[in-house]
C-alpha cells in the first residue's frame, strides 16, 4: 500500500516518475521561445490581466515616453522622412520604434533574471 509523507510514499513515487520523465523528454519550444524562462515570459506578457498603462510604473513609463518624444521632435531635422518597412515615416518616429525595441529587450532580461533569482531562493529555502 502506498502512503503519504513517508519514505516510499505515493508522493515520492510520483516525484521520481516526474523527474525521470523530464530527464528523458526534451522540450519542444517555438520561436522566439528558446528556453523555459522565455516561455514563462511569453505567457506573462500575453496573458497579464493588468494592462501596463493602468499601473503606477506603466503610467510613469508613458510619461517618460511622451517626454522623449517631445524632446526628439524639438531636435533639428527630426521632421525628415525615413523609410521604415516600405513606408516613409518621420525620423523621430523611427527612433521611438528603436527605443521601444530596446526597452522590451531589457524588460525581458529583467523578468528572466528575476525569475532565476526566485528559483535560486526557493532552492536554497528547500535545502
Amino acid at each position: 500500500m502506498l502512503t503519504v509523507r513517508k519514505v516510499g510514499s505515493i508522493i515520492e513515487k510520483l516525484k521520481e516518475m516526474l523527474e525521470e520523465y523530464l530527464k528523458k523528454t526534451k522540450p519542444k519550444y517555438y520561436p522566439p521561445v528558446e528556453n523555459l524562462l522565455d516561455l514563462v515570459y511569453e505567457h506573462y506578457t500575453e496573458n497579464n490581466s493588468i494592462a501596463p498603462e493602468n499601473t503606477v510604473a506603466g503610467k510613469a513609463a508613458k510619461e517618460k515616453e511622451k517626454e522623449l518624444e517631445t524632446w526628439l521632435r524639438g531636435l533639428p531635422r527630426m521632421d525628415e522622412m525615413v523609410e521604415d518597412y516600405g513606408i516613409d515615416i518621420s525620423l523621430w518616429e523611427k527612433i521611438m520604434d528603436q527605443q521601444g525595441s530596446v526597452c522590451c529587450a531589457w524588460e525581458k532580461t529583467a523578468f528572466e533574471e528575476g525569475m532565476k533569482v526566485g528559483i535560486r531562493l526557493m532552492m536554497e529555502a528547500m535545502k
